[in-house]
């Protein structure tokens, strides 16, 4: 196999490899049987509209004032790299917990954000992973009774946009040809 060829392979392989692991732990936040009163802010209407994902309408801050100075430290660098290009709703709420999942994310977001002109330094991803690790310890799987009753409520939400979408697109004329 020649140099220019394991080049090409080898990123192609390990987005492969993060892929297949964000797939095969995909279930792995614990789930509650158990009531949990998380309160969730609505989303405005304009989240609503545009929510691609059921994490898209759920808080877009974490209250990280309990974190090591490291953590908050990171979780600018976080809030200021990833809103460039997105809500940070989309990824705070997300359903991952795995470091691999999020190295595959990320790498994945820095490709689009190539595209666009944008760019996150070494030291931006790591600090990015670094806060995005911790949050999933703390919030997510330290309190799995929070986040599954979030999970559920933001999912209810989210179908009911997508239901909201439907109408309105069925009551718009069709168009002429």
């Amino acid at each position: 196999m020649n140099k220019a060829w394991a080049t090409r392979l080898l990123p192609a392989a390990v987005l492969l490899a993060g892929g297949c692991a964000a797939w095969r732990l995909w279930g792995e936040i614990p789930v509650s049987t158990g009531p949990a009163a998380a309160a969730v802010p609505e989303a405005s209407e304009e989240r609503r509209k545009a929510a691609l994902f059921h994490s898209d309408l759920g808080p877009d801050t974490v209250d990280v004032s309990s974190y090591p100075a490291a953590r908050r430290r990171d979780y600018e660098v976080y809030a200021r790299a990833c809103s460039r290009c997105h809500t940070l709703a989309r990824s705070i709420n997300a359903p991952f917990v795995n470091r691999a999942w999020w190295e595959f994310y990320i790498a994945r977001m820095r490709v689009r954000a190539g595209f666009h002109g944008e760019t996150l330094t070494k030291k931006e991803i790591k600090a990015v992973l670094e806060f995005l690790q911790h949050d999933d310890q703390t919030r997510k799987l330290g309190r799995p009774e929070e986040f599954e009753a979030q999970q559920r409520e933001l999912k209810r939400r989210f179908e009911a946009a997508l239901d909201e979408r439907m109408e309105r697109l069925q009551k718009q004329p069709l168009p002429r040809l």
